[in-house]
């Protein structure tokens, strides 16, 4: 793994490299992540910036990463601060993530987007993010005990997530900058916290030394934007039935208690949606099939007999409708914006009534009367189903 960080510096020192202006490999500053907070004179830019040689295990009593923060009245300003401050040329064709702070989300990320976007240094697959009661800053100085480059876990735990829970979103800069200036779609982001028991620890290197570190950066929920600017946010629950409706992900987990007393579990393992939307009749029709595994039982129940299966199915489904139901309110009335897309389904259906209903969509949304229906099937109720009796 080192030979082959090894053998990437290098290459890229090459690249950099051209006739009479040499870049040494001991010169470039590998930045994998930008942190972008707004200031009252503009902008604090901060780049957690790779150290090639503690990488590729030449300096053994180095950090492998360290962080620079720079002011200026542009975004532009900003980064060229940056400069200054380091004897390191920066190379950013490997940037991943970039953070804002909740002050650039909620003023508007469209700038954030234009000013990446036009920069042919970055490319545009990385992840946007949102730092959630916290500073861009802050994000980018936690060291983690997992990862070299401690960025690179906000870009794992995202794929990770998406993939396993259904819980959080991948859209890269091309995506973002499209749903923003899109008014049929409204974007959602990712969005990072601290979890910290001494925030003064955060950049210590104490904090890679423990078993247990007292800082970690946690993704726990996602940003929802009305146009390019922050709204709300989702709790990790309400991600799952976002990326349901979008159809983003596959996996949920269903929880229920029946009695009063007894919890079920059920995974969704396949789901199909149709959100069909009726202008004329102010309505939305909202068809979701699931099919999953029963994963934890703990009501007292025969589940080798097919009436009792039935019954758990039916109480999973009608709690399914009911927490679709109230994240489809929450989007309606709390955050006002049409995260999952029923505008675009207007204007994929029928484009001529789209174009008369663009211009005040964001009055129409909250008004739409949405009807749920949900079919649950149970595809497995695992090898203990007969010891429940």
């Amino acid at each position: 793994m080192r030979r082959l960080m090894y053998v990437m510096v290098m290459l890229m020192a090459i690249s950099l490299s051209g006739c009479g202006h040499k870049v040494e490999m001991s010169q470039i500053g590998i930045v994998a992540g930008l942190g972008i907070d707004q200031t009252e004179n503009g902008y604090l830019m901060t780049a957690q910036v790779v150290n090639p040689s503690s990488i590729a295990g030449n300096q053994h009593d180095t950090l492998s990463v360290f962080s620079i923060s720079g002011e200026g009245e542009t975004l532009f300003d900003a980064y060229r601060s940056l400069n200054s401050l380091t004897a390191k040329v920066l190379y950013l064709p490997h940037l991943s993530v970039i953070v804002v702070n909740e002050d650039i989300a909620q003023s508007g990320i469209d700038p954030v987007v234009d000013f990446v976007l036009r920069n042919v240094m970055i490319r545009p697959n990385i992840t946007l993010v949102v730092a959630n009661h916290t500073t861009a800053r802050e994000v980018l100085n936690v060291l983690t005990p997992s990862e070299q480059i401690p960025i690179n876990q906000l870009n794992s735990l995202s794929n990770l997530c998406l993939t396993c829970t259904g819980r959080e979103v991948n859209y890269n800069l091309y995506q973002v900058s499209g749903m923003v200036n899109d008014p049929s779609s409204n974007i959602v982001l990712n969005s990072v916290s601290i979890d910290s028991k001494e925030k003064s620890e955060e950049g210590d290197i104490q904090n890679v030394l423990q078993m247990e570190a007292p800082s970690q950066l946690k993704i726990d929920s996602l940003a929802a934007f009305q146009g390019d600017q922050l709204v709300g946010y989702l709790t990790s629950k309400e991600a799952q039935y976002y990326n349901l409706l979008v159809g983003t992900s596959k996996r949920y987990v269903v929880t229920t208690v029946l009695d009063d007393e007894y919890k079920l579990s059920y995974e969704v393992r396949e789901s199909k949606v149709e959100i069909k939307p009726d202008l004329e009749k102010n309505k939305v029709m909202v068809d979701c099939s699931v099919k999953g595994v029963l994963m934890e039982n703990g009501y007292p129940i025969d589940l080798m007999n097919p009436v009792n299966v039935s019954d758990l199915e039916a109480a999973l489904g009608n709690q399914l409708k009911q927490d679709i139901q109230s994240f489809i309110d929450k989007t309606q009335n709390e955050l006002a914006s049409d995260i999952i897309g029923v505008g675009g389904k207007v204007h994929q259906k029928n484009p001529k009534k789209w174009a008369e209903v663009s211009g005040y969509w964001e009055d129409i949304y909250p008004e739409l009367e949405f009807d749920v229906k949900v079919k649950l099937e149970i595809t497995s109720v695992g090898d203990a189903a007969n010891l429940k009796e």
